[in-house]
């Protein structure tokens, strides 16, 4: 972190932390699971399109969560679903009143024998930083032309996430393949204003991202992720109904 301090005093403004979600184990605090099957109301339809039923991907108990700046609602549950023969999904939320039942799996995943392990899940709290081509257009300014400290900041960026990027993440900064969606920056925070100050950013922001994981049998093709995003002004209405969920690779 000191290198990211000496290449520029903004950095700081930009880290968000997040939660690096975990496979649990005896004695961990469980805040939900990965895999299996999920508990849906009675009567609910399955997730899926005109191809099939999506898998069920993690199942988390918000209640069981620590703050984060998200601003996600302190109770009820998320449930995430992915299509690994295609390229969708879906993010459900239930609220604490609403009464949910383990459901049987669909006949088309069971014939397909597509459903990931069912794991216990718990987290540990990381710092998520922008992507380096957002650090090196917002970050930098116009005069940073000097080729070492592009080159400083690449490889700065590149061991960061080696040693903390998130496999399976809620909130922070998204760890994207292919695209540059992330809105990242939260309105009305000190980030926002600084690097944004006539206008706001653009794009979602990320609810979470589970990563292809052998363990639990989960693959987004090539050593893919699957995305949970979700609109600004969606997140601060608590209004779950139209949140994007796909996948990317390489």
């Amino acid at each position: 972190m000191a290198e990211a301090e000496s290449l520029h005093p903004d950095f700081q403004l930009t880290i968000r932390e997040g939660l690096r979600l975990r496979h649990g184990s005896q004695g961990d605090m469980l805040i939900g699971y990965f895999g299996g099957l999920p508990e849906l109301p009675e009567g609910f339809d399955w997730p899926g399109d005109d191809r099939g039923h999506y898998e069920h991907v993690a199942t988390i108990d918000l209640a069981r969560l620590p703050a984060l700046d998200l601003g996600l609602p302190t109770s009820g549950r998320i449930t995430v679903f992915g299509d690994t023969g295609g390229w969708s999904g879906a993010l459900l939320y239930f609220a604490d009143d609403v009464v949910l039942q383990k459901t049987a799996l669909p006949e088309d995943l069971e014939r397909q024998n597509r459903l990931f392990r069912h794991v216990p899940m718990t987290y540990v709290t990381v710092p998520t930083i922008p992507s380096r081509w957002w650090l090196e257009e917002y970050l930098l300014g116009d005069g940073d032309h000097d080729d070492s400290v592009h080159e400083r900041l690449e490889s700065f960026s590149d061991t960061f996430r080696s040693r903390s990027s998130s496999w399976h993440q809620l909130g922070g900064w998204a760890n994207e393949i292919q695209g540059e969606r992330d809105r990242g920056l939260l309105p009305d925070t000190t980030a926002e204003r600084h690097f944004f100050p006539d206008y706001p950013p653009l794009g979602p922001v990320l609810i979470a991202q589970f990563d292809t994981d052998h363990e639990l049998g989960m693959g987004w093709g090539d050593f893919g992720t699957l995305y949970c995003f979700i609109d600004i002004d969606h997140l601060k209405n608590r209004d779950f109904t139209n949140v994007e969920v796909y996948w990317e690779s390489y």
